[in-house]
């Protein structure tokens, strides 16, 4: 791509067809993303972004949210046209009975009822195909959602636009401390709590898992072998499919009860584990700056 050229990407199509999980899946592939901009913006938010020289990939979900000023979206695609840059339009359609059971699940009102221009589902839905045809018109990639899990439409997003080396999971480690809660953003906890304690050891007590001694004190305990191994097995058999499903973080939580010495020892020791196995991970130690 030329320098000051922009690839551009311009989600569109009917409510409840994924455009959300499609412009996740672009912005974990690196691009700038932005929701429901009104369409007069376009232009000069792109301006903006081309004056950006770390900005080269940007995302635009554009769609009946944005019903005012729908019309002008024509004007904006021949702009884009005319500065050259790289511009794609993905539409992304649903059948009737799909759309209808995704609002059902999600229990929002579609927008054109939100908007009072429909009274029931099936109206809003007619209205907003007719409103969107000629944006489905000059589309350059058309996506029928129906069968599609959200897994599957972020396998596409990625294998259209992830570039080599763009959207890799990223992998995270953290410790923490039981007694503090279990990190909300957690995909797989482990319990080291039954794993002899340093804290009753007078010397290892002011210490932490980073030190040494601690750390050794720790790691040379059987059972610490035992449960590092199980957990290094368990994650490395399972991070290929994980990894198939696009997800731009996996966060493996270990545990003890202060997240000082036991849970800061073995993160350590995982994140070693996997680096070994070619996985690099970022350790975070949430609580090891809490009191004991």
């Amino acid at each position: 791509m030329s320098e000051g050229k922009l690839q551009v990407v311009v989600l569109t199509g009917l409510a409840g067809s994924g455009k959300t999980t499609a412009l996740h899946a672009l912005e974990d592939a690196g691009f700038f993303c932005v929701d429901n901009l009104p369409t007069p913006l376009v232009p000069p938010f792109l301006r903006l972004c081309q004056d950006n020289a770390s900005v080269r990939r940007v995302g635009l979900a554009i769609d009946i949210r944005d019903r005012p000023f729908l019309g002008d979206l024509e004007q904006v695609i021949e702009v884009l046209d005319a500065a050259d840059h790289e511009v794609s339009i993905v539409f992304l359609e649903s059948s009737n009975e799909a759309i209808i059971n995704r609002f059902k699940t999600t229990r929002r009102p579609h927008p054109v009822m939100a908007q009072r221009l429909a009274p029931h589902l099936d109206e809003a839905i007619r209205l907003e195909r007719t409103w969107l045809m000629p944006f489905a018109a000059r589309a350059t990639l058309t996506v029928d959602t129906s069968a599609m899990s959200v897994h599957d439409l972020r396998q596409l997003v990625h294998r259209r636009f992830g570039s080599a080396g763009s959207g890799a999971m990223a992998l995270q480690v953290c410790s923490f401390g039981f007694r503090n809660g279990v990190p909300p953003e957690s995909d797989f906890v482990f319990d080291a709590r039954f794993l002899e304690n340093p804290y009753f050891i007078d010397e290892l007590r002011d210490k932490t898992g980073l030190d040494p001694e601690v750390a050794a004190f720790v790691m040379d305990q059987p059972l610490a072998a035992r449960l590092l191994d199980h957990i290094a097995a368990l994650l490395l058999e399972a991070l290929p499919a994980i990894e198939r499903e696009k997800r731009a973080l996996l966060t493996i939580a270990i545990g003890c009860t202060g997240g000082h010495h036991r849970s800061v020892a073995l993160a350590v020791a995982l994140s070693g584990r996997l680096g070994a196995a070619g996985h690099t991970a970022e350790v975070r130690h949430r609580d090891i700056h809490r009191g004991p």
